[in-house]
């Protein structure tokens, strides 16, 4: 059995269950502003690489990976940029489902 569970099991055992709940809905919130700031701020590196292709950076993901983007320096910083985006963009999502719980 993990720890964190075991420390979970606890707090319920002793009745705190409500307390630790608003604990890890604070801890929740605060790690979804932390990545929607951080996603902001990636999205705004993003946009001199879509003005000067021409072309969204979703648009850009497709088309490198199906081979059509070749490896230039440029190509391979924006789609590095781009992976932080999706990556971001999933632990919200993450985080937003553990919210409803």
């Amino acid at each position: 059995m993990s720890t964190l569970r075991q420390k979970v099991e606890a707090i319920e055992k002793v009745g705190a269950s409500d307390l630790a709940d608003q604990a890890l809905h604070k801890l929740i919130r605060l790690h979804m502003q932390k990545y929607d700031k951080s996603l902001a701020e990636v999205q705004r590196e993003l946009e001199p690489f879509e003005q000067q292709y021409r072309m969204s950076s979703a648009e850009c993901y497709q088309r490198f990976m199906a081979g059509e983007m070749g490896d230039s320096a440029d190509i391979i910083e924006w789609m590095g940029l781009y992976d932080d985006v999706m990556l971001y963009q999933e632990r919200l999502a993450t985080l937003r489902v553990a919210t409803e719980l």
